[in-house]
């Protein structure tokens, strides 16, 4: 079910949002909760600052007045929102926000994925490093390999653990 976080100044456009959204299995949210559409509002001051810092777990539609759209889309380039005439059709409407959802879902798959190999890469970072300080003091680049591998199975903590008791001179 798309999560669906509704913002709009025009009550009877957002009561016949809301209703349709509702009818084709749409989850409306409230304020705070990650979400697939926001209804910015244009102030006199400018455009409200909570449209270009919602969730990055969600996809991001905008919904302005067709004369609006090339400012909106300017104001939020590279944000990844898209930016809607408030006139689209309601089939194209719910088409972009099931896009939007499901690129916000592999977003947020992808950073995942980019921490856990940052973390690798810290990881391995520190092994490389422990094993340098190995073979200054003696070993071969095998023996201190093998040294760390052993440590770690011995101990049952992970190579980086003991890489870091290594470098802290333990």
């Amino acid at each position: 079910m798309i999560r669906v976080l509704l913002r709009c100044e025009f009550e009877t456009a957002k009561k016949r949002l809301l209703e349709k959204f509702e009818e084709n299995g749409f989850c409306v949210v409230e304020e705070g909760e990650d979400a697939a559409l926001f209804v910015p509002r244009l102030t006199r001051t400018g455009w409200e600052r909570e449209v270009i810092e919602l969730s990055a777990r969600c996809g991001t539609a905008v919904l302005v007045k067709r004369e609006s759209v090339p400012l909106a889309e300017k104001l939020l380039a590279g944000s990844g929102a898209a930016v809607l005439p408030s006139d689209v059709s309601l089939p194209v409407l719910l088409g972009v926000l099931r896009a939007e959802a499901k690129a916000g879902e592999r977003l947020f798959a992808v950073s995942g994925e980019i921490d856990r190999l940052r973390e690798k890469l810290r990881a391995e970072k520190l092994v490389a490093r422990a094993k340098l300080v190995l073979v200054e003091r003696g070993m071969t680049e095998e023996e201190a390999h093998r040294f760390l591998e052993k440590q770690a199975m011995d101990r049952r903590i992970s190579r980086a653990a003991v890489a870091e008791e290594v470098l802290r001179g333990n």
